[in-house]
């Protein structure tokens, strides 16, 4: 082989594998979105968490429990689908228990995010009337619509004991 061949068959080489690592290189913004809506997620699912402890309580306490984690999950869920750009998923070579189902079936995640939306409203509505019926049934509705979407989305690994670096 001449040394014009086998320059050229190496640049080839090269050129190929430079599209192929930029082609796997993952968004930076996509993979720093990774852990911004894994810290905000698990605040929604501590704050649902409190407000389902407060409910086993003798006596409620709304404005220090109740009220603020209620808002909590409110504020956060009108974000919630704006967490899972293209890009944040499992391709990012980050950890994340994101399903690739996410963006292959996105009209449904969507659905089940709005959907999420809403019940954190009324949620939060029920903590701020400071009626523990309505606020009992509004904080299964929310468990439930945070599970519609964990069992079709999450990765059954998630909460699995692993090592972390």
């Amino acid at each position: 082989m001449s040394a014009l061949g086998f320059r050229g068959v190496a640049a080839a080489v090269c050129v190929t594998f430079g599209l192929a690592f930029w082609k796997a290189a993952a968004d930076p913004a996509a993979v720093a979105q990774i852990k911004s809506r894994q810290d905000k997620l698990r605040d929604m699912g501590g704050a649902l968490k409190a407000i389902n402890d407060e409910l086993k309580k003798r006596r409620i306490d709304w404005d220090n429990t109740v009220v603020p984690n209620a808002q909590t999950i409110k504020d956060r869920s009108g974000y919630l689908l704006n967490w899972f750009p293209r890009g944040s998923g499992p391709e990012s070579g980050k950890k994340t228990y994101a399903l690739p189902t996410i963006w292959e079936k996105n009209d449904d995640f969507m659905r089940l995010g709005k959907a999420a939306e809403a019940a954190a409203a009324k949620l939060n509505q029920a903590a701020l009337s400071k009626d523990g019926n309505a606020l009992t049934a509004e904080a299964q509705a929310m468990g439930k619509a945070c599970k519609a979407c964990h069992d079709s989305y999450r990765s059954a690994d998630y909460g699995k004991k692993e090592d972390e670096d």
